[in-house]
């Protein structure tokens, strides 16, 4: 897919962060620009609210187990998630596959080039997503 110059895709960083500048709390404003973005491309894929909504409450739930931002998310966050979800909470192999599906979509859309989070990252924070979850 070749992206015209000047034409952002629904979810991208320019769209979700209009005004360029970062206030009062910067990381909450990125994460929360991440999800609506997010929701926004999958809005524009035509993807109904009940595919994306408990997408979106999985990839929270994921950032509270971790306390961390995106932006600072391994693939050792992912891999104590899963074991936790198997060991502790005794959800089945099937299901764990489902939620790490999930994390995945959502940092692939991350540092997708064509949504621009990741040089946006750098700019405010020193760092930016990277793929954590891993074959």
């Amino acid at each position: 897919m070749v992206r015209r110059p000047g034409v952002e895709l629904a979810g991208s960083a320019k769209l979700e962060l209009v005004s360029g500048r970062l206030h009062f709390q910067p990381e909450d404003t990125v994460w929360e620009a991440m999800l609506n973005g997010w929701r926004s491309q999958q809005q524009a894929r035509n993807l109904k609210k009940g595919t994306y909504e408990p997408c979106e409450k999985l990839v929270r739930a994921f950032q509270i187990h971790t306390n961390e931002y995106p932006w600072l998310w391994t693939s050792a966050h992912m891999d104590e998630w899963l074991a936790g979800l198997t060991s502790e909470k005794g959800l089945a192999p099937s299901t764990v596959r489902g939620y790490q599906g999930t994390v995945r979509l959502f940092s692939e859309y991350l540092i997708d080039p064509r949504y621009d989070w990741a040089p946006t990252c750098e700019e405010h924070f020193g760092t930016y997503p990277v793929a954590i979850c891993h074959e």
